[in-house]
């Protein structure tokens, strides 16, 4: 049977996440194609909804994040790579690419990762206690995704994979789930 919709509530929803939370929910938040209505309900497919009102509710408002940080490419989500980048203009010019997707790929192109604050080196060591968190939300029947950013020195002149989601600093992990609907019990 099909539980979406009739097990399940059909409104995938963040229950945890790894990292710095504003940093996180921001690069999740940009680095999707889900934007919030006027009547702040997210519109678009509901992984990428949940990420938005994820961001929304630690006031960080995805219109507002536009605002602040415009798109100017991306390199759309594809299911060979499983993962997407957006890249972003900041207000001093600087441009952000935030990529998001499977952990386990995600990783493969992270160079440096984000603790306490700072660009760490990606050792064995840490990539291992980072799938070992991604794990552990996987045993919570929770959707992972990984999100990770890096800074380009120049504009470059095609946003594509080998461009943008290489080299990248890993920034954290988030959990999601569909809820089971009340009275399913």
């Amino acid at each position: 049977s099909d539980k979406t919709g009739t097990l399940t509530q059909n409104k995938m929803t963040v229950v945890d996440h790894t990292g710095e939370t504003n940093l996180v929910a921001t690069a999740m938040a940009l680095c999707s194609d889900a934007n919030l209505n006027a009547d702040n309900q997210a519109e678009g497919e509901p992984t990428e909804a949940a990420l938005v009102v994820w961001s929304g509710k630690l006031d960080l408002p995805k219109s507002q994040l536009k605002a602040q940080q415009p798109r100017v490419g991306e390199a759309p989500f594809d299911s060979m790579r499983k993962m997407m980048s957006t890249v972003h203009r900041t207000a001093d010019g600087t441009l952000i690419p935030f990529t998001k997707g499977a952990p386990d790929e995600l990783l493969k192109r992270c160079t440096h990762a984000l603790v306490g604050g700072s660009a760490v080196e990606m050792t064995d060591a840490l990539r291992a206690e980072i799938l070992a968190a991604n794990k552990a939300m996987a045993d919570k029947a929770l959707r992972v995704l990984a999100a990770a950013k890096k800074e380009l020195a120049a504009e470059p002149t095609v946003y594509d994979s080998e461009t943008v989601e290489c080299e990248l600093c890993f920034l954290g992990l988030v959990g999601m789930i569909d809820p089971v609907r009340p009275e399913v019990k």
